[in-house]
Formats: C-alpha cells, structure tokens, sequence
C-alpha cells in the first residue's frame, strides 16, 4: 500500500519538470506524497524494532513541512531542490524494477564484498549469488544494500541543476564510483562485524530470536546505515564540487533555505509565503 504514495509522488515530480503553470501544484503535491510514504515506511519498521528508520522520519517532518509550504508558494530554492529530486526519482524509477539490472548489482556488491575481505585476509565466500558466508554466519544481500538511492540522490544533484555536459558526466562517474566504493566498505565493515561477532549487546532487543543477529543489527542496522549517510553526504557531496564548483553556492542557498525555515517554525512566524 506504502508504494502508491510513492508512484503518486513519482508522477507528480515528473509533471513538475515540464513547464507549466501548475508546477508549483506538482512540487508541493510531490513532496506531500513522499513524506506520507517516508513515514508509513518507516513506522511500519517498528516491528522489527528498527528504529533509525522512525527516528530519522520524525526528524524530517519539519523539512518536508518547509519544502511542501515553499513549493506550493513557487519559491525558486523549493524548486531547484524538487528538480534534484525529480531526477534522483526517474534515476531510481528506471534501474530498481529491472530484474536484470539490480541482480547484477547484488551480484556485483557480493564478488566485490568478497574480493575486499580477502584482500584484508578475512575468509569469505559466495554459497549462493546474493549471499556471503563468512564463519558460519550469512548475510544476504538485497536490492536496497546497494548503494541505489545515494547514487539517485547525487546523480540528481549532479545533473539537475546548472552545470555543462561535461561537467556533469564527470559527476556522474565519480558519484557511481565512489558510493560504489564506500559501499563495498560499509558491507565489509558488517560482515566482519557479525561474523566475529563484535557487538554482542542487548541480545533480546536486537537478535530477533537468532543467536548472534545482534551484532548484524547494530553493524547494519545502526552503525553502518548513519556512517554510510554521513560519508556520503559529506565525502560525496563535497567531492561534486571539485567538478561543479556552482554547487557549494547551492549547498549555501540549502543550508539557508532549510535554517530560515526552522528558524521561522521555532518562533511560530511560520508563513509558507515568507521563506
């Protein structure tokens, strides 16, 4: 059910990039839509008792409450914002339902996950093409531990916005290779973690009734999710810069965007024609 907010949010940023009078209708409706889907998505994790997931959603809710209210009053930082979104969105669209295209990628993350660990004289192998044993302990690798939606994002940020041909297939690439890159770090990070069993704590919270599972969910689940983030916001997005400088401009006129916003909600003067 969570995906039809998803798709209605899909198809309203999509309407967005074509120019018409309605296009501040799309972005608002658009980010609407996705953050209905954000939080269900989310909260529906509770149960597994994930909870980066609810947290994070929880976080969010002002800045999609700021980017809905600015969008809906036409403002230009919302819309070079919802145009990143609408590209990182297509980006998305296009690879995940292929069959062929995200296998390849499992297929790719397990080869290159082993490779790495061998490299560093861990012990692993392949008992299946989505899976990596090491230890006796397997982790099965799956479409969203693939470094997809941070490749989407960048990409968009990469390519929806100013910049010439060339710069952006520069982008491009670098944004491939190394979310590529950080990813197979990240992966080797948890299977070593779960396979020597490094995080052994709150066993009845975290295992789900599997014995060592706990140290899989704090690897995965916590630590290696908020790093990933965080690296790739950081290292990444900085990173771009070298080959769309204009960017730091825009990461400015973000920062400002998002902080006028807060700032104004905070003293309750919040007015969706004033940010």
């Amino acid at each position: 059910m969570f995906q039809v907010f998803l798709i209605l949010s899909l198809v309203l940023f999509v309407l967005f990039l074509v120019p018409s009078k309605y296009r501040r209708y799309f972005a608002a409706g658009g980010w609407s839509f996705l953050g209905i889907f954000f939080v269900l998505f989310s909260f529906g994790h509770v149960a597994e008792n994930e909870f980066i997931y609810p947290v994070a959603a929880v976080l969010s809710l002002p800045l999609f409450i700021i980017t809905i209210a600015a969008s809906y009053s036409g403002n230009r930082t919302a819309f070079r914002i919802t145009t990143v979104a609408a590209v990182a969105f297509i980006v998305y669209s296009v690879i995940a339902p292929n069959q062929a295209i995200s296998e390849w990628l499992i297929r790719m993350q397990v080869d290159n996950t082993i490779l790495a660990l061998a490299m560093i004289g861990h012990p692993a192998a392949a008992p299946s093409w989505d899976c990596i044993l090491s230890n006796g302990y397997g982790i099965i690798i799956t479409f969203s531990c693939t470094p997809i939606v941070g490749t989407a994002v960048m990409l968009g940020m990469a390519t929806g916005i100013d910049a010439n041909l060339k710069q952006k297939i520069a982008a491009a690439g670098f944004v491939i290779l190394s979310l590529a890159a950080l990813n197979i770090a990240r992966l080797v990070f948890v299977v070593k973690a779960y396979s020597e069993q490094w995080f052994p704590y709150f066993t009845d919270f975290a295992s789900g009734g599997f014995p060592g599972h706990e140290s899989f969910f704090w690897a995965h689940n916590v630590i290696g999710r908020i790093s990933f983030t965080f690296l790739a916001i950081i290292l990444v997005g900085w990173g771009l810069t070298y080959f769309i400088p204009d960017l730091r401009k825009f990461y400015r006129e973000i920062l400002y965007f998002y902080y006028n916003g807060l700032k104004k909600i905070s003293s309750c003067r919040f007015d969706m024609k004033d940010i």
